[in-house]
């Protein structure tokens, strides 16, 4: 396993934004609707968010910055694409990298 790289390719890969975990948090609804809003522009640019922006790829950046987040949720990170890519299944934490900080 390696570490997560906090880049375009693999925030165009993440599936937090659809995980039931961050469902109900307006703050994070709010920063996927700016993050979403610029992503066009940031890819012609080739400049990439600051991770404070990004509601999402908490595997490589930590914990989330949004509050109401719901861990009795399930989490779908075994489901996501950067979780196959980078073997997570055998890091630390496992999953619910929004409340547990980043993959290692």
């Amino acid at each position: 396993m390696s570490k997560v790289e906090f880049n375009m390719e693999n925030l165009q890969k993440c599936i937090c934004n659809t995980c039931p975990v961050q469902a109900e948090s307006e703050c994070v609804k709010e920063k996927q609707k700016k993050v979403q809003e610029k992503l066009p522009e940031m890819m012609e640019k080739d400049m990439m968010p600051e991770p404070e922006m990004v509601p999402g790829l908490y595997c490589a950046q930590g914990t989330a910055t949004c509050d109401g987040l719901d861990p009795d949720k399930m989490c779908q990170c075994n489901e996501c694409p950067t979780w196959k890519e980078y073997n997570l299944a055998d890091g630390e934490p496992m999953g619910y990298f929004c409340r547990d900080g980043e993959a290692r």
